[in-house]
């Protein structure tokens, strides 16, 4: 697999504020969100479209993918700092059970690429498509580094899907994502997906 390379140009705050919307809440994971995140990637239909494809077992192989979402590469500054949501039904009256599924940029290295799933259960309403809008309003909204000869339009977020997976292509291309490669990783037909600033599509 051959993502693009794109120079680090976003700078990531140390403390990412919560965003909010009518229905949902996307704050910062943390550590205690480790069992609310197993029961997601634990679930056989959300491996499936992940990888790797089998569910989580433990609260340890849990804790161990969301030490991966910390960046480890790149300038100084964003070394150990992440840009990794919960997302949160606020429809649901129980507290422990709000946490429906998650979003993030998953790394910057060689370029920003996203990741999202939610619990079966949330299919089907529109939460992934509006807690992925959430969240690029807030990364496009954060101060840029000087950019030299690139231009600020031209600057991109990339996302990764299995072409059989129509959910995750149609909350892709609602939020203005177009394909730009496509590859097989084992048994799998891949697209690569691109967004510009310029193509996001907020609402």
């Amino acid at each position: 697999m051959e993502l693009p390379y794109q120079p680090v140009y976003v700078t990531i705050p140390s403390t990412n504020d919560s965003i909010e919307s009518e229905r949902l809440l996307l704050r910062p994971i943390c550590d205690f969100d480790a069992a609310a995140l197993l029961a997601v990637r634990g679930r056989p239909e959300v491996a499936k479209t992940n990888y790797p494809k089998e569910p989580f077992k433990s609260i340890e192989e849990t804790r161990e993918w969301m030490s991966s979402k910390v960046f480890a590469k790149g300038p100084a500054d964003i070394i150990g700092r992440s840009f990794n949501y919960a997302i949160l039904d606020k429809s649901i009256s129980e507290p422990e059970k709000q946490l429906i599924g998650y979003v993030s940029v998953n790394t910057l290295d060689p370029c920003p690429e996203i990741g999202y799933s939610l619990l079966p259960e949330s299919w089907g309403k529109g939460y992934a498509t509006e807690a992925l809008r959430m969240m690029l309003s807030k990364w496009w909204d954060l101060p840029r580094r000087d950019m030299g000869e690139l231009n600020g339009s031209e600057e991109k977020i990339y996302a990764i899907c299995e072409k059989l997976n129509i959910g995750s292509v149609t909350v892709l291309r609602k939020c203005g994502f177009e394909v730009v490669s496509e590859f097989c990783f084992g048994s799998d037909e891949l697209f690569i997906w691109a967004l510009k600033k310029a193509q996001f599509i907020r609402h």
